[in-house]
């Protein structure tokens, strides 16, 4: 399991997606893209608030903690997780104390993950991805890498699912 930061250029404070996206597009395009997240999303049964998905908090410090987990399901769990906090219920997943929440509701260590994500190899690690999937050329989000191939056909987090169990 890959964690990648799409907009790694995200300020630490945060960025107001809708803004982002209209300046970019223009609002009724803005408004088409919140509505096809929110579909798929519906699609793989998590509900979300779309007002929580106008405003994405830096993901960096998230990256990491999927990164410090040395079990491939633990990561699935956690990005899971923390995909509920943020699109469900509006979580500053940029918070640590807010993210140490999350980890410990899974049931793992909180502290221990946090520890372990200051450590240079886990950030590191985190840069090596992000420009191995960028050296991949653009793709529609989300998309799967998979054996060095991206995967975007599905929206599906069972097809993920099922990727990881037929890779492990």
């Amino acid at each position: 399991l890959l964690p990648v930061q799409v907009l790694p250029e995200i300020p630490e404070q945060g960025l107001n997606v809708y803004e982002y996206l209209t300046q970019r597009y223009c609002s009724k395009e803005a408004n088409r893209k919140l509505e096809m997240a929110k579909f798929a999303a519906y699609s793989e049964d998590l509900t979300i608030d779309i007002e929580h998905m106008k405003r994405m908090p830096n993901s960096r410090l998230a990256h990491q903690a999927i990164l410090a987990l040395d079990n491939v399901f633990d990561q699935y769990a956690l990005t899971q997780a923390i995909f509920h906090a943020l699109f469900a219920h509006g979580k500053d997943i940029a918070d640590s104390q807010v993210l140490k929440q999350i980890i410990e509701g899974m049931g793992l260590d909180g502290s221990k993950v946090l520890r372990s994500i200051q450590h240079k190899e886990i950030a590191d690690k985190q840069a090596e991805i992000t420009r191995y999937v960028h050296s991949l050329g653009k793709h529609p989000t989300p998309y799967y890498v998979v054996d060095g191939a991206i995967q975007d056909e599905s929206f599906s987090t069972l097809e993920l699912k099922k990727m990881l169990l037929q890779a492990s």
